[in-house]
């Protein structure tokens, strides 16, 4: 999905960024949306209002911590920032 996002997006002039958090922010999001439809069409609305909070909860709290967690624990050489104090 992610190899495709960026074809089309350098088809079509987008850069990768771009694609990155539009098109496939909403191509990850389009599972909740279906599950949640599919339940309100069963007459569960609170358990479609529930599913997409919940899910909504989860990507904030555990989706966007964890990257930045991982990649301050495990930096690599190029990510480090070298300080020098001037004599």
């Amino acid at each position: 999905m992610v190899d495709w996002a960026e074809i089309i997006g350098n088809t079509l002039g987008i850069p990768p960024f771009i694609m990155g958090l539009t098109f496939l922010a909403a191509g990850t999001s389009v599972p909740d949306l279906l599950s949640s439809v599919i339940v309100a069409r069963r007459g569960e609305g609170d358990m479609a209002v529930s599913s997409s909070i919940g899910s909504n909860i989860f990507d904030i709290l555990v989706g966007l911590p964890v990257p930045w967690i991982i990649f301050i624990a495990y930096p690599n050489g190029i990510n480090r920032v070298v300080v020098r104090m001037f004599q």
